[in-house]
């Protein structure tokens, strides 16, 4: 015989994970707007219109909401990194740049939040070991470096290990810039594409370098 589902578990659940959402976002908003040092778990409860203790049993502590922003900010970011390399880099670079921004694009309250709550806790510290935030990015820019340079982009004059620090280098201060409010997403996509650029052109090709500067010019007069 098979037994009837248990239909109000399931509401009660949907309902559950739904409110979950609801005041997830809102923490996003205020650790975006606030930072995470001010972010508290009774605010977060008065802004929800629900009891602390409520949001104690929908998420834990303070520590566990940052955790959790952390994970799928960086779900995200490996789902970003997996994505196909170009042998050419003006279109590796714009690539990569568009679509970060579009990742961003009507969801800054997450990512600006998750981006905070990733430096309190240390993730961008981390340049050991092998699975850390550091390394995939340095890994990447190797991997775009290596392509350039096989196909002809690239010279090889400079260190590929001076190119591929710089590249780090520029993305790290981009995105602290956006996180920050310093830059808007469309200052933020133009300020690492053009330092990417430049850093590019001090070893490319001279077919290579023609193009970088039509596309720097192009960003200039955007």
């Amino acid at each position: 015989m098979i037994k009837p589902r248990a239909l109000g578990n399931e509401t009660r659940q949907a309902n559950k994970k739904l409110r979950r959402e609801r005041i997830f976002d809102i923490a996003k908003q205020l650790i975006a707007a606030n930072g995470l040092d001010d972010f508290t778990i009774a605010e977060l409860a008065q802004k929800s219109g629900v009891t602390t203790p409520t949001i104690h049993n929908l998420f834990g502590k303070k520590d566990d909401i940052a955790a959790e922003l952390i994970a799928e900010l960086v779900l995200a970011l490996r789902g970003i990194m997996s994505k196909p390399v170009f042998d050419d880099p003006v279109e590796s670079a714009t690539f990569y740049v568009n679509s970060i921004v579009e990742m961003y694009t009507g969801n800054d309250d997450f990512y600006r939040s998750a981006y905070m709550a990733a430096e309190k806790a240390g993730v961008f510290l981390d340049r050991v070991s092998d699975d850390s935030f550091y390394k995939q990015s340095i890994k990447l820019a190797e991997v775009c470096c290596d392509a350039a340079l096989n196909h002809g982009y690239l010279l090889g004059n400079i260190k590929k290990e001076v190119l591929v620090r710089q590249l780090y280098q520029c993305h790290r201060m981009g995105r602290q810039d956006w996180v920050y409010g310093y830059l808007d997403l469309d200052g933020y996509r133009n300020q690492v594409l053009e330092g990417m650029l430049v850093i590019y052109a001090t070893d490319a090709s001279p077919e290579c370098h023609e193009r970088i500067i039509k596309e720097l010019n192009k960003l200039s007069n955007s």
